[in-house]
């Protein structure tokens, strides 16, 4: 059976274009351009029309909880979330309870997550149990086939540590992934330290406290020339030194969240105190001025991973005062069709969404050539995407619903998801 679409990713061009391909073997195969043509090919085509086909998202940023917290979320669940949301990859945070802070955690993360369709790769633990004092064993949990390390949810402090994970991480070619907050400025990170917050009388998160651990952290990568890799950045100053990094050379990556490119704190004072706790991430979701910034950071490639930081809570952690709830929301369901409106907003290129939504973030897990693309040989990882198709946002699929994007209402969505030649959703 040959697929086909008026609107299928053309790699070599980076556009969408008229064209069709076989699948043979769960990988992708005999790439047509063009009008099909041929006795009889109409009738062994599956046409989609002017429906978009583009490559299977793949998510650097997911808090996949299971373990001693299944009842927030299971690695089942989070698999029937990804197949909606058009994800085929994700990258797991070391955050689970227990942390994955040893072998016997990371492999029992492996054991627990072999027969999914979705591949779910790991993130170590820096320190153990994530607190920033004692190191994990660097060495040998780099020879696992992991994503690389991090202790996200926390930053790591110690300059003398930040600058030795950088050196192994850049030995085993594997990403250090950053969670920037100077724990010392931040107050919690409660709200973003702005008009709105002053309004509403809730004591405010400078955002000092994240840009400048990037600032530490973009020199500290100079320094020892190896690669960094920020998460969630949420600030206008933050894009700026990412800016100022790439003319001097500086090897980073970095990641937008739907929440951070659609969302402002400006948002709160429209909304009932009983719903501003859903709205509560670190770092906080700040000013539009920064959200334009990161747009433009986007645009740039400056932002070049489109992230969910999908971070599941129960109703008891997130429904209560602000200054008390849980930070984090979900979006895994609907990761496409949230940034589909991101790139509507932001007028982002499609070479320039394809690329941060898919492509880059292979790249960086060293996946590029198997997935997150569409090119001869890879796997058959493909979303069948209706731009216009509306829908509202209801959150069906996880155990936990705290998302501020909960019944609203969004154009774009997810018509039909494979993997490895097979139909998921």
């Amino acid at each position: 059976m040959r697929i086909y679409s008026k609107n299928l990713w053309n790699s070599a061009r980076s556009q969408f274009a008229e064209g069709s391909f076989e699948i043979r073997g769960g990988r992708l195969t005999q790439f047509l351009w063009g009008a099909p043509s041929g006795k009889g090919a109409k009738s062994k085509i599956k046409d989609f029309g002017d429906l978009m086909i583009l490559p299977s998202a793949v998510d650097l940023h997911v808090h996949s909880r299971d373990f001693d917290e299944s009842h927030k979320e299971t690695f089942e669940s989070l698999q029937s979330q990804a197949f909606q949301g058009g994800v085929a990859v994700m990258a797991c945070m070391a955050n689970t309870m227990p942390r994955l802070d040893s072998l016997e955690r990371l492999k029992d993360f492996f054991k627990r997550t072999q027969k999914l369709k979705v591949r779910l790769l790991p993130f170590a633990a820096v320190t153990k149990n994530l607190e920033g004092i004692d190191a994990t064993d660097w060495d040998k949990l780099l020879k696992l086939p992991i994503a690389g390390l991090s202790d996200d949810g926390k930053p790591i402090l110690n300059e003398d540590m930040m600058r030795s994970v950088l050196k192994v991480t850049k030995k085993f070619k594997k990403l250090l992934s950053l969670h920037e907050e100077d724990l010392r400025i931040s107050k919690a990170s409660v709200i973003h330290l702005s008009a709105s917050s002053l309004r509403l009388g809730i004591d405010g998160s400078p955002e000092d406290s994240e840009w400048t651990m990037v600032e530490r952290d973009l020199a500290l990568a100079h320094e020892v020339k190896a690669h960094v890799h920020f998460g969630h950045l949420s600030s206008a100053q933050s894009v700026e030194l990412l800016r100022r990094a790439r003319k001097k050379g500086v090897s980073f990556s970095a990641e937008l969240t739907p929440h951070h490119a659609l969302l402002t704190v400006e948002d709160y004072e429209s909304l009932s105190p009983t719903l501003w706790s859903k709205m509560k991430v670190c770092p906080c979701i700040r000013v539009s001025t920064d959200r334009s910034s990161l747009w433009r950071g986007l645009n740039e490639g400056l932002l070049d991973c489109l992230a969910s930081d999908h971070a599941p809570h129960t109703s008891f952690e997130k429904d209560r005062p602000l200054v008390e709830a849980a930070h984090g929301m979900i979006s895994m369901q609907y990761h496409l069709p949230l940034y589909h409106e991101v790139r509507s907003r932001a007028k982002v290129s499609a070479a320039q969404f394809v690329r941060a939504l898919s492509q880059r973030p292979a790249q960086l897990l060293g996946l590029q050539n198997e997935v997150g693309d569409l090119k001869e040989g890879l796997k058959a990882h493909f979303v069948v995407f209706d731009p216009k198709g509306e829908q509202t946002i209801h959150f069906d699929r996880s155990r936990s619903k705290n998302s501020p994007f909960e019944g609203k209402s969004i154009k774009g969505r997810v018509v039909e998801h494979w993997i490895e030649g097979g139909r998921v959703f």
